[in-house]
């Protein structure tokens, strides 16, 4: 995203013009420059020559404030626009991805692939249009080394989360996604990338209490599949040790948006399609030529279900590398956590999926654990980034 371009600068002057109120380091600045200005306005012998200097350099200070104003405004509209539109698009997906699991087409491994495989070739749509040609495929030292791996555990993530969804209420797996900081950041401990200090253990408590207690009560549900929990934890392990990886395995250029849906959106969309050719494309044949709900009259049926699905799941990762570009892996955790919440609410809200108030607090108490574990990241808790999700974007 060439969010500091000439002309972005001057689409964002009336915004960089209520910025400056907010930023006092620029409102310094311009007051150093002003009175540079008049001091040097005042001890110059007052000659024609030496005034016209005074005032081009006023104006030059001026002109260099102003454009860094500018772009600073720039750069965080265009982290306020991508994150709200990662928010958006990944709540769709959920939704999306759900529906087609309740009309019968439960094939979670053959739903993220197509999505991961329209990422994909969306990343050669957004080079065309931003005419920024396609770096040559990564050497197969490096593809082996990190890309591969990341894909790999990308993929596990998505079809174990998937699962989850098969056997769980959308609500209930946002009470859970809670955890996964959790483990992000044990994995961190032991692999080196996290001192263990006792804010962040006390962080991690106060996310495992309040997770295992929503467990606890909702285990007691007629709803309540043990085989779904179990599917999330290991979406939310691998998910850590894709993250984690991404630390260890950052040798290689660094990508953008349009290179990293590329050369990670097809070898995820590889091992995440390989995987439904051998499981799940022998069901989806039988139940077709049975004329079964889970086969490809489903397609015919409601073809815009299909056709939206796998497109909103391309602009969730268009969006999830922009906005991690954007701002940072700790904001867009954060942002992720608030994204939970308000997918809970559709959950209790749109499918009257059942929320106690002793699940509600267990919740709750996970949030707030989320909530000082990025105080203390943001503060500088603990040593090491934590993050990955810049690394990510490695190869």
């Amino acid at each position: 995203m060439a969010a500091a371009n000439g002309s972005s600068a001057a689409v964002a002057a009336p915004a960089a013009a209520a910025a400056t109120a907010g930023d006092e380091g620029v409102r310094q600045r311009i007051k150093q420059a002003a009175a540079a200005a008049a001091t040097t306005a005042t001890t110059t012998p007052a000659t024609a020559d030496t005034t016209t200097s005074a005032s081009a350099s006023a104006t030059a200070s001026a002109d260099a404030l102003a454009a860094e104003v500018a772009a600073k405004a720039a750069k965080w509209a265009a982290a306020v626009v991508s994150t709200a539109l990662w928010m958006c698009f990944s709540s769709a997906v959920i939704i999306l991805n759900n529906q087609l699991y309740r009309r019968g087409f439960k094939y979670p491994s053959t739903v993220t692939g197509m999505g991961q495989l329209m990422s994909a070739l969306s990343g050669f749509a957004l080079s065309a249009v931003a005419r920024q040609p396609l770096r040559p495929t990564p050497p197969a030292r490096v593809f082996a080394t990190s890309l591969f791996p990341i894909a790999a555990c990308t993929a596990a993530s998505m079809y174990f989360g998937n699962i989850s969804y098969l056997y769980l209420s959308v609500a209930f797996i946002q009470i859970l996604k809670a955890f996964t900081p959790a483990i992000t950041l044990l994995l961190g401990v032991a692999a080196g990338l996290e001192a263990p200090d006792w804010r962040l253990l006390l962080a991690i408590g106060l996310i495992t209490g309040g997770t295992a207690g929503a467990v606890l009560v909702e285990s007691g549900a007629p709803s309540f599949k043990w085989i779904g929990v179990i599917s999330f934890m290991a979406s939310s392990l691998t998910e850590a040790a894709r993250v984690v990886g991404a630390e260890l395995l950052n040798d290689g250029p660094r990508y953008n948006t349009a290179e990293s849906l590329v050369y990670v959106g097809f070898p995820t969309a590889a091992v995440l399609l390989a995987v439904g050719a051998a499981v799940e494309w022998p069901a989806i044949a039988a139940a077709t030529a049975a004329g079964a709900p889970g086969g490809l009259g489903l397609v015919r049926a409601e073809p815009w279900l299909f056709l939206a699905a796998p497109a909103v799941s391309a602009a969730v990762n268009a969006s999830c590398f922009a906005a991690i570009a954007a701002t940072s892996s700790l904001t867009f955790k954060v942002a992720g956590c608030v994204k939970n919440v308000a997918v809970v609410a559709y959950g209790v809200l749109a499918h009257g999926d059942s929320l106690t108030p002793l699940q509600a607090a267990g919740y709750g108490v996970s949030v707030g654990g989320f909530y000082l574990y990025s105080q203390l990241k943001r503060g500088g808790g603990g040593s090491g980034g934590g993050g990955g999700g810049n690394k990510a974007k490695k190869a």
